[in-house]
């Protein structure tokens, strides 16, 4: 069988959706075209890029092809309107994350919001194959466009959330994650009394919720309780206040404070903290809790989200005053001599080479669905 021939689409490449295109483009084995844009302006990509792909990328459209691949944010009914040749191959959806379980800050909250959701629900009708990362990720999706249907007054299209369930598979991120024994520490590990390094390495944005982490650590503090932060992540335009004030109230614990540009100084940081803290209010899937755990940080994440299907229940802590209670035990035990960090290639394995089997074995399937499925 001759390699199969992907059309790869992707309006919005940045931070996880760019890892995932590079990885999977790089070790699937098919004959990859890709179009992607620079991940920023989501609304207006959601919104706006199909037709511009249609128009600017009109003689790569028309080729030939054995697969579409593309990405959420793309409103797929419309470019396959705009560019019928598409309609004769079977096509994938892949969510990253989706608009309906993604949580909007009460003041942005309208009526409009649910819109940028049902493009991506006629997306789904639009696609052979409908992938998630995450069985949360799926099941939020299915839920809410359930929910959503149950408020339509009338002429409710009929199996629409079945016909998506039928269609839908969960795969998970391919991880890129160097040997151990190639990274170096970029923090020294300090005195006992100084206390465990407890790392924050996630976007700096609200649905990561930085108020809960920073208010959190601000109490230990004020407890007496030992401990120093490196916060990293990548940080856009307008982070939260948090930040800043977190950033004067915490100066004596802090050894880095900042995105890291190099990637090795980032998977150093990694390997010097000994606990990785989550307590975001949204997550699809969990890359930057995963590379925490492949350095050997321990991982301290909440009982929802995608987050039960990737960490034991010993791991995963209840509510915000059971993450004070989890945290002070654990920078107690360090200071006890209990050495924090540890091997969790149990929790990480899955998401290597065994997963990226998965993908080419689906993309091999995928090519044989009918294009009128």
């Amino acid at each position: 069988m001759s390699r199969i021939r992907v059309l790869y689409i992707e309006p919005f490449e940045a931070g996880s959706h760019a890892t995932f295109t590079r990885r999977l483009c790089e070790t699937v084995d098919a004959e990859w075209t890709t179009l992607t844009l620079p991940g920023r302006y989501w609304k207006w990509r959601a919104r706006g890029s199909a037709v511009y792909f249609a128009l600017a990328n009109r003689d790569i459209l028309e080729g030939d092809y054995d697969l579409l691949w593309a990405g959420s944010f793309l409103n797929l009914a419309d470019l396959l309107a705009l560019c019928p040749k598409l309609q004769e191959i079977p096509r994938v959806l892949y969510f990253h994350e989706n608009q309906l379980a993604y949580p909007v800050r009460p003041e942005f909250v309208r009526e409009g919001d649910n819109h940028f959701g049902i493009s991506q629900m006629v997306s789904s009708l639009a696609a052979t194959h409908c992938v998630f990362n995450s069985v949360w990720n799926r099941d939020s999706f299915l839920e809410e466009a359930a929910r959503l249907l149950g408020q339509m007054p009338d002429r409710k299209p009929p199996e629409w959330i079945e016909q998506i369930r039928a269609r839908s598979t969960v795969l998970g991120v391919p991880l890129d994650l160097p040997a151990l024994e190639s990274v170096k520490p970029l923090f020294p590990r300090g005195a006992v009394d100084e206390g465990p390094i407890i790392l924050w390495n996630h976007r700096w944005e609200h649905d990561k919720a930085p108020e809960v982490f920073f208010e959190t650590l601000m109490r230990l503090k004020s407890e007496g309780v030992s401990y120093r932060l490196i916060v990293c992540g990548e940080r856009y335009r307008r982070a939260p206040p948090v930040f800043e004030t977190a950033r004067h109230a915490l100066s004596d614990r802090i050894l880095h404070w900042g995105f890291l540009d190099s990637r090795s100084d980032y998977e150093g940081a990694l390997m010097s903290a000994d606990i990785a803290v989550s307590v975001a209010r949204h997550e699809f899937f969990g890359i930057s809790m995963l590379e925490a755990a492949h350095f050997g940080a321990r991982p301290v994440v909440p009982d929802r989200l995608s987050y039960r299907e990737l960490f034991p229940r010993e791991h995963r802590y209840s509510s915000d005053e059971d993450l004070v209670t989890v945290l002070r035990g654990l920078c107690t035990s360090w200071s006890d001599g209990l050495a924090l960090r540890g091997d969790y290639s149990a929790v990480v394995d899955p998401f290597g080479d065994r997963l990226i089997q998965r993908y080419q074995s689906f993309i091999e399937e995928a090519r044989q669905v009918s294009p009128r499925s």
